[in-house]
């Protein structure tokens, strides 16, 4: 420990002589690794009140037919995971602060944690969304007490055509992003550990 200190005094002179400060690095990791948290509970804080909403629904409106009452289950479970998920996500994340005193092992940690990210976008979304569009038939029967078969198959016509913007455009876009928000919080820890090693 007396090494790694001896090490980042030196650092922060010659850092300083160059311009760019020790501090300043962890500074821009601690902002970005913030921000992508924030994200997370951005994330959480919305699944809550869509659950709780949901919750609501399924508890006071009485359904014609059990098939409705099944699929407000299903997206609520649905729901319920994914909140768990970035729950989860979001305190690995928050925990990984005693890691920036050693890049290396951070920089492993995050490349394993972009991996996990990656798995739940592709492979698991397919699954959510392979639940919600069960969810959305079995409410399409409730649907067909109310509404006229064009209605109906306008509805089912939109909702497959917004799944499938979600799905081949919109979560590209959102893998894209996190993907990046990762890879610079990688990079940035990969300058600090070659300032280290240099």
């Amino acid at each position: 420990m007396k090494d790694f200190n001896e090490l980042k005094q030196l650092w922060h002179v010659q850092q300083e002589n160059e311009g760019v400060s020790y501090d300043a690095i962890l500074s821009t990791i601690r902002h970005t690794k913030n921000k992508y948290t924030s994200k997370l509970l951005t994330h959480v804080i919305s699944i809550i009140i869509i659950v709780l909403m949901t919750l609501y629904i399924f508890v006071t409106v009485p359904f014609y037919t059990w098939t409705t009452q099944l699929s407000m289950f299903i997206v609520i479970i649905c729901l319920i995971y994914y909140m768990i998920v970035q729950i989860k996500d979001y305190q690995a994340i928050n925990k990984s602060e005693n890691l920036l005193n050693k890049p290396e092992e951070y920089i492993s940690y995050l490349t394993i944690y972009k991996h996990h990210r990656y798995k739940l976008n592709t492979r698991n979304y397919k699954i959510y969304t392979i639940c919600l569009s069960i969810a959305i038939g079995l409410y399409l029967i409730e649907m067909s007490f109310y509404v006229s078969a064009i209605a109906l198959a306008i509805f089912a016509v939109a909702t497959i055509a917004w799944f499938l913007i979600c799905y081949f455009i919109l979560m590209k876009v959102y893998i894209k992003k996190e993907s990046e928000k990762l890879e610079e919080l990688i990079g940035k820890l990969k300058n600090l550990k070659d300032q280290f090693s240099g």
